[in-house]
């Protein structure tokens, strides 16, 4: 049973649409005091939140159950992520005739696509000329409101939230993913078709043309949204489609300096967004995050998203040289030549020469001569596993370095210096403090994949990196509570060792 603290409408779609599931409850409810809040609710006289899994669920119209509810013709696939047209037969019929509802410059549509594909199809289409939604067709979205003309844009994928919209006689504009990509476009406006508006297809004259083979997550019809009006449905209907795990495009966090990174590294995967954000604010909680100078939580899978700093995106970014190979579980350096420049020289960026340290997260066991960091003047780093079975750590010296005996390269390896003459390499759990005295600063860009020897590469390594980081010293604690919070990091993403 829906809360009696919900909105009455979104009760009312939760009864009609048999939704018994607490997170869809929500989600509807959210959305339904998102539009109101946005004062677009009025707008509308039809949305399909597409939620619930069933033909039963997906057919009511949120806005008014009961009219204007969907007709499934045979051929459409029902899943907890949206429904899908067989690309033949299927298509849903919204029961809706612009010509009785709609005003004929004051029109919208939306389609929330989570199917990436290049075909001629409609997603949306009621009269051959009046209105289309015609998602990328050899690379071009067209969009058909009131009118014979066209308003298109190219389009490189088909994937999230496309809006069509209609605001006076001349002007068509659209949206995708909250992004205004048809601006004013100039078409002479026609009255109101009288055919029913189909989803995952066009209705011509009762005939169904061009069936649609996208997954729709979302539709709806109504009267036409201002600039602002369209950016705030974008958001309310990103965030619905956030909280039922199946939005497209870049994520919503709740955390700032999260988003900051899901923007910038363009996480589309939303458990990888949560991810990010539960390791921001769990630093923040454990006083880590403040000593972070640059954080790479290698994730997105390819290269322009492993590349990005989290803690300041845009600065200390990673410039790969040679070859690397980067997927899901983390990046991998071919171990002869290839390294990653981090940008960041502990000496020009102040990092204290008693306060200084780095980590590194590895998914493979190897022996090999492979370090991370810098060499020149005073060495700054971690070799994980050398041959004869020891891991190393130097943070600030290069009269000898920190050493232990180590069987597994596997883990987080972290190595910190608070103080002049100790110095700690932390293996995963276990914790290792040396008395080894600093001599002095590092002067020359990290590296990661091998070490910096004033600017030619050694030590070369071979292992996939599933996380690294630079920051200043840290304690006992405070590495542990590190370690307990990239592990976390790399569990939700299932990809810990």
């Amino acid at each position: 049973m829906p809360k009696s603290s919900f909105d009455p409408d979104a009760q009312a779609f939760i009864t009609a649409a048999a939704i018994t599931d607490s997170t869809q409850q929500n989600a509807i409810n959210t959305l339904v005091v998102s539009l109101k809040g946005y004062s677009i609710w009025t707008k509308f006289k039809a949305i399909y939140p597409i939620v619930g899994g069933v033909a039963s669920s997906h057919a009511v119209n949120l806005k008014t159950p009961g009219t204007h509810n969907l007709t499934f013709a045979t051929g459409v696939t029902h899943s907890s992520t949206g429904m899908i047209g067989n690309g033949t037969t299927g298509y849903a019929n919204t029961n809706l005739s612009p010509s009785t509802i709609l005003l004929q410059n004051s029109t919208h549509y939306s389609f929330y696509s989570r199917t990436n594909l290049n075909l001629s199809q409609i997603e949306m289409g009621a009269g051959v000329f009046l209105n289309i939604l015609q998602i990328r067709t050899t690379g071009i979205t067209y969009h058909r409101v009131n009118g014979s003309a066209l308003a298109q844009h190219a389009d490189g994928n088909s994937l999230g939230f496309y809006t069509g919209n209609r605001t006076a006689s001349t002007v068509i504009n659209a949206w995708k993913n909250g992004v205004k990509i048809v601006t004013g476009a100039t078409t002479a406006s026609a009255p109101p078709t009288a055919n029913n508006i189909f989803i995952l297809g066009l209705n011509n004259s009762g005939v169904l043309n061009s069936p649609s083979t996208k997954e729709c997550a979302f539709s709806s019809i109504g009267n036409g949204l201002t600039d602002t009006e369209a950016a705030n449905f974008y958001t309310a209907v990103q965030a619905y489609q956030t909280t039922l795990g199946r939005s497209i495009g870049t994520q919503t966090v709740s955390d700032a300096d999260a988003q900051a990174f899901v923007t910038a590294a363009n996480i589309t995967d939303q458990v990888q967004a949560n991810a990010i954000n539960d390791l921001v604010i769990g630093m923040k909680a454990d006083g880590t995050w403040s000593k972070m100078k640059a954080i790479y939580p290698v994730v997105g899978g390819d290269a322009s998203s492993h590349a990005v700093n989290l803690k300041t995106p845009g600065t200390f970014n990673l410039t790969f040289t040679n070859a690397w190979t980067h997927a899901s579980t983390g990046m991998t350096p071919n171990g002869t030549s290839a390294y990653a420049n981090t940008g960041f020289n502990p000496l020009t960026q102040s990092l204290p020469r008693n306060s200084a340290g780095m980590g590194v997260y590895n998914r493979t066991d190897t022996l090999t001569t492979g370090a991370h960091g810098q060499r020149v003047s005073n060495t700054f780093e971690i070799f994980e596993r050398w041959t004869n079975n020891t891991a190393y750590c130097y943070i600030n010296d290069n009269s000898g370095g920190f050493q232990t005996t180590n069987l597994d390269s596997r883990g987080l390896f972290q190595g910190s210096r608070t103080a002049l003459s100790s110095i700690r390499l932390n293996i995963n759990t276990a914790q290792y403090t040396g008395a080894q005295a600093s001599t002095g600063d590092s002067n020359g860009n990290l590296w990661i994949g091998a070490s910096n020897n004033g600017g030619a590469g050694t030590f070369f390594n071979n292992r996939e990196i599933a996380f690294f980081y630079i920051a200043e010293g840290f304690d006992n604690t405070e590495m542990q509570n590190i370690y307990t919070r990239i592990q976390t990091y790399q569990t939700t993403l299932s990809r810990q060792v």
